[in-house]
C-alpha cells in the first residue's frame, strides 16, 4: 500500500512499494496513482492526481503526483530541466568508488533495456549522474558497495544501465547482469525528491526497509 508522507494543495509525495506499477498498466494490478487517489478521497479530499515522473515496478520509494493542472506542468517541466532533485539508494555488485559517470544511453524498445553506446545515434541521448560511496560491506559473495545517486538526468533504467556498464550491476537486477540472487528486485530505492512546489524548496526523504537484504548489510547511520 503506498504511504503519503507529504501533501499541500499542488501535490502529494508518496512512497511507491516495490512491486506496484505506477500508473494503471495492462496488468490491471493495483497502482500507485490510483490507490493514492483513493487515499485522498478517503480523507475527504480531492482525488484528482497528473503523474509527472514513474519509478520501475520493481522499484521502491518516493514518487510525487500533482494535484492541480498547473502543478502538473510546473513539475513536468522541473522532471525535464532537471531541478526535479532526484536522489536513490542503490547497492552494487562489488567495490564502487563514486564519481560522476556520463554516457549516451540507447533504450531498446525490443528488450525494454538501456544500453550505453560509444557514439552519437539516433534515440541515444545523453546520460548524466553523480554518486557519492557511503559505505562498503566484503561479503562471502564479495564486495557490497551503498551508494547515494542523484540524477541529473532521468533516462529510462538511467542508474541500473550506467553501473551495469561499469561492471557494478545493482544487487538482483538480472536483466542487467546481477549475479547475486539473494533478493529478486534491483537494490534501487528513491530516497530523496525536492522541488520548488514542496514546501518552497523542501527536500522530502525516506528509507529503504533495512531489515532485508541487502540494505540489512549496513548500518542505520550509513543512510545519509
Amino acid at each position: 500500500m503506498p504511504k503519503i508522507i507529504y501533501k499541500d494543495s499542488e501535490c502529494a509525495v508518496i512512497i511507491k512499494p516495490v512491486g506496484m506499477p505506477s500508473q494503471p498498466d495492462p496488468s490491471g494490478d493495483p497502482d500507485a496513482m490510483s490507490v493514492t487517489s483513493e487515499l485522498l478521497e478517503a480523507a475527504g479530499e480531492g482525488r484528482e492526481l497528473w503523474l509527472v515522473h514513474r519509478l520501475d515496478r520493481a522499484v521502491g520509494g518516493l514518487m510525487v503526483f500533482a494535484r492541480t493542472k498547473r502543478a502538473a506542468a510546473r513539475l513536468s517541466e522541473a522532471a525535464a530541466d532537471g531541478t526535479l532533485g532526484k536522489s536513490y539508494y542503490a547497492v552494487t555488485e562489488g567495490r564502487a568508488e563514486g564519481g560522476e559517470m556520463r554516457d549516451l544511453l540507447f533504450k531498446d524498445s525490443k528488450t525494454s533495456k538501456a544500453y550505453v553506446v560509444d557514439r552519437e545515434r539516433k534515440g541515444a541521448k545523453l546520460a548524466v549522474l553523480e554518486y557519492a560511496v557511503l559505505d562498503v560491506k566484503e561479503t562471502d559473495k564479495g564486495a557490497r558497495t551503498l551508494v547515494k545517486v542523484h540524477l541529473k538526468t532521468g533516462r529510462f533504467h538511467q542508474i541500473r544501465a550506467q553501473f551495469a556498464s561499469r561492471g557494478l550491476s545493482l544487487v538482483g537486477d538480472g536483466k542487467y547482469g546481477g549475479r547475486d540472487k539473494g533478493t529478486r528486485v534491483p537494490a534501487l530505492f528513491s530516497c530523496e525528491l525536492s522541488t520548488v512546489l514542496i514546501s518552497r524548496g523542501k527536500t522530502v526523504s525516506a528509507r529503504p526497509d533495512t531489515s532485508i537484504y541487502p540494505w540489512s548489510l549496513f548500518d542505520e547511520e550509513k543512510y545519509v
